[in-house]
């Protein structure tokens, strides 16, 4: 086979030189390859009309030399083309012709070909019997099984206009008897007096009737619909007194065996809970086509929406036998994505080549690559199989947004003077799907050259996508502390730096963990106005706690964090339906290092239910608990844009919190969502190194509206809400919750 290739490439080559102008300006030499009923130019003569063409079709030349024209004459008349192999060419010194030595490789190539190129193969099961006919859409069916061994559907009045049965007779093999009056009424033969018995009550023609089409077709259709019989046809017997009409039945095979093939997503044995034929009783259709509807039914709620049963025959040893087609992935197709690697896309999906076909799969699936962030629109498509029809194609064409952005500006303040502000941030990072992010304030009076903020997460380190990222962070910026009645009482500048490193381990799909380990240092860099907390380190009239203010609040953390998530939301930028429920501790100091030792433990319960077309009523309910020496910074906080809006931002602390948002979201325009809201809670206790701070257990509340916008450079939220101290208005960047 290398060989021939090697002939094909030198073909294609040669070929290749041909069409190129730059070989062409040479007239004067032959190539090989000229058209044989054109006239040859040999080299060094001039060129020679040709006197016959019989001639001419047989002629190639490619050199001067005669006894070479010679050679080359007698192997185009022998049929050898000149690039045989070695093979070929010892199989013609063998004795084999040249058209039977091209023939043989023309077949080989041929067979591979067929190897590399397989025909369509259908995969559908093979069972062996007479086809049972079944109608489906039946799994409401009723059967009266009083009858012992002889099931018998019951259909209800009006039903049997839509049956087949009454079509069994013409009007022509009716109407010699049309208005005779029946002198009896019967069914037979059947093996139990009791299934006439059952069936009698049910017919349109009495004894004394005249014989009507219409009753004949009903009565037909009511003893077919039973499933008993294979044949239902009226048997007409004229006597003196009219007509005896006996509806002559064939009762079906009894069935001895069930035997289901083809099934692989779902179990035998969870299938056979859904058949009620039973063996040792008559076949009966319509109860298989009960059995029938049940299994698919069973296979389109479990999402396999495309599996059911294809065939059902029964043998002659009576065995009935079910045939599942269960249509697999023949491959997955990827569209649009010009940025992100295929493998980026593929790691997201819950379904792969050569999969049973499950819409469910193929929904999260598409789910989980829209929540990447990377994406406009994902959309998904179903094409028929290339090697076999009746399985699928899968093709995801995705539209891909932007996904990095630049940030510049300038803030000014007359304790820092003028700032410079420069962010860069990356959701996915040549499109890797890394994260990066850095944002850098530069200038002012302060140190803020070292202002700043670099992340970077890996989402993916194995094949179960567990995550990894860390954070390095500067930051100084102006802090206000406010009392228990949303009064400011301290401004000042607090640095806070460190780094931390998060590793995610995923559970199951909808179920991951994380730990984070971090150290962090905070520290009051400079008063602004109010109370001066520096100052009071050196007032010996002040108790203790306020000398001590800055040593109690200030200083390194050292901790160590696990969140364990449940998240099953079906978009995590704008849910509408699923919830996130998530457990989280804290661990600081206690072996760790540090200024501090406390433990902190928060629960968030997230619920979001779809009203309507495209409204939603988002649920939030937070609480959390901490024990030990805690400083200001790390104390729970409710109030601004974030969870209780109408206050101040961060205006109540404790070691104790519970919180409940409600939200109802309706669309108001593309990109734009309107959102009518309320609030409560409260956050008290362990404020005993906070001297301004009185804790009171006081419920807050607040209500309101705001919109939410999508912008190019991100979500953003506008608020407005009234609190028990008055009205205020909020903006944020950033996600809903």
């Amino acid at each position: 086979m290398n060989m021939r290739k090697k002939k094909l490439l030198a073909l294609m080559v040669t070929s290749a030189m041909m069409t190129c102008p730059v070989w062409a300006e040479d007239t004067t030499a032959a190539t090989g390859y000229e058209s044989s009923g054109s006239q040859t130019v040999t080299s060094g003569s001039a060129a020679a009309p040709v006197d016959d063409q019989k001639t001419a079709v047989n002629t190639v030349t490619t050199s001067p030399d005669d006894a070479t024209k010679e050679d080359a004459m007698k192997a185009a008349k022998s049929g050898l083309t000149g690039y045989e192999t070695a093979e070929e060419l010892a199989a013609i010194a063998a004795g084999k012709s040249p058209a039977e030595v091209q023939q043989e490789t023309a077949e080989a190539v041929h067979k591979e070909n067929e190897i590399l190129n397989p025909a369509p193969v259908d995969t559908t099961p093979q069972i062996t019997g007479d086809k049972i006919s079944y109608m489906s859409g039946t799994s409401d069916m009723q059967f009266d099984t009083s009858v012992p061994g002889y099931p018998m559907a019951v259909i209800q009045p009006g039903q049997d206009v839509s049956l087949p049965y009454g079509e069994a007779v013409s009007d022509a093999d009716l109407k010699p008897y049309v208005d005779k009056v029946a002198t009896a009424v019967t069914v037979g033969p059947v093996p139990e007096a009791q299934i006439e018995q059952k069936l009698l009550p049910q017919l349109a023609m009495r004894v004394g009737d005249a014989i009507n089409m219409d009753y004949i077709r009903h009565d037909l259709n009511v003893i077919g619909a039973t499933g008993l019989f294979s044949t239902v046809k009226p048997a007409f017997t004229t006597v003196p007194e009219g007509v005896a009409l006996n509806y002559t039945v064939q009762m079906n095979p009894v069935v001895k065996k069930i035997d289901i093939v083809g099934n692989e997503s779902i179990s035998t044995a969870d299938l056979m809970k859904l058949v009620a034929t039973t063996p040792g009783t008559t076949l009966n259709t319509a109860v298989v086509s009960h059995d029938v509807a049940n299994i698919n039914s069973a296979f389109a709620n479990a999402g396999y929406m495309m599996s059911r049963v294809s065939d059902v025959r029964l043998d002659d040893e009576g065995t009935l036998h079910l045939a599942i087609s269960e249509p697999r992935i023949e491959n997955i197709n990827l569209r649009g994505n010009t940025k992100t690697k295929n493998k980026v896309i593929m790691r997201e999906l819950r379904m792969k080549k050569g999969d049973i076909f499950n819409k469910n799969a193929a929904s999260r699936s598409i789910q989980r690559v829209y929540n990447t962030g990377y994406f406009e629109d994902v959309n998904v498509r179903l094409l028929p199989g290339q090697r076999n029809p009746k399985d699928v194609i899968v093709e995801i064409d995705v539209t891909e947004q932007k996904t990095g952005s630049v940030t510049i500006g300038a803030g000014y303040s007359d304790s820092d003077g003028l700032v410079g502000i420069l962010g860069l941030a990356e959701t996915n990072l040549r499109g890797t799907g890394d994260k990066a992010n850095i944002s850098w304030e530069f200038g002012g009076n302060t140190d803020t050259n070292k202002n700043y903020i670099f992340s970077y997460t890996h989402p993916y380190l194995n094949d179960a996508g567990d995550s990894i990222g860390f954070s390095i962070f500067d930051r100084e910026s102006e802090y206000d502390d406010y009392n228990e009645k949303g009064d400011s009482v301290a401004e000042y500048d607090r640095r806070t730096n460190g780094f931390n490193i998060t590793y995610g381990r995923v559970r199951s799909e909808y179920v991951s963990d994380y730990v984070t380990l971090e150290t962090k240092r905070t520290k009051y860099t400079d008063y602004d106005s109010g109370y001066n907390y520096r100052e009071w380190q050196n007032d010996p009239s002040l108790p203790s706690k306020y000398r001590n203010y800055l040593d109690n609040n200030f200083g390194r953390t050292n901790s160590m964090t696990w969140s364990h998530v449940f998240d099953n939301r079906d978009n995590v930028y704008d849910p509408t339906k699923g919830k996130r429920l998530s457990f989280t501790g804290t661990w600081a100091g206690h072996g760790f290092g540090g200024d501090f030792d406390y433990f902190k433990f928060i629960a968030e319960n997230r619920l979001y239910y779809k009203v309507g077309r495209a409204h939603v009523i988002a649920v939030r309910l937070m609480g959390g608990i901490a024990t030990g020496d805690m400083p200001y910074n790390d104390l729970f906080t409710l109030g601004g844009a974030d969870n209780l809006r109408g206050y101040e931002d961060d205006e109540f602390r404790g070691n104790k919190m519970y919180e409940a948002t409600v939200e109802y979201r309706y669309p108001i325009a593309k990109k734009i969502q309107g959102v009518v809201f309320t609030d409560l809670g409260n956050a008290w206790g362990g404020v005993e190194n906070i001297p301004w701070y009185h804790e009171n257990n006081k419920l807050h509340y607040s209500g309101g509206l705001g919109f939410r916008i999508t912008t190019p450079i991100g979500p953003i939220r506008l608020d407005y809400a009234v609190g028990q101290d008055g009205g205020k208005f909020h903006f944020s960047f950033g996600g809903k919750f």
